[in-house]
């Protein structure tokens, strides 16, 4: 499958449009735990709609692509895998509340790779 350019300017519009009031409220995993639905999501910048199911597993949709995965909490830790994005890999980290948000499992430089709304 090929690669996906990251559109970066909708992550930084994304997160211009965050209100400093909620910034790092952490979701502790009893929350992550009932993490079970349709969201939209970007993904290293990246647009899509991701269902989240209660057996663990993902679906995305994004343009007119699909990618799919697994998802588990660990402690207060959210790892997510996906068959292309993450090239099967997971990527593990905390989530924290921004807004309307959820936000995390930023990278080594302290970039969110994942946000999530309802």
């Amino acid at each position: 499958m090929r690669r996906l350019s990251i559109p970066v300017l909708s992550a930084l519009l994304v997160a211009a449009s965050v209100p400093a009031a909620d910034a790092g409220r952490r979701v502790p995993g009893s929350e992550l735990r009932k993490l079970h639905g349709v969201y939209t999501a970007y993904w290293k910048g990246r647009k899509a709609k991701v269902q989240i199911f209660g057996n663990g597993t993902l679906r995305a949709q994004y343009t007119n692509k699909i990618d799919v995965g697994r998802w588990k909490v660990k402690g207060d830790v959210l790892c997510v895998s996906f068959r292309v994005w993450t090239h099967g890999k997971p990527k593990c980290g905390t989530v924290e509340r921004e807004g309307g948000w959820l936000v995390g499992l930023r990278n080594s430089k302290g970039i969110p790779r994942l946000k999530l709304r309802r």
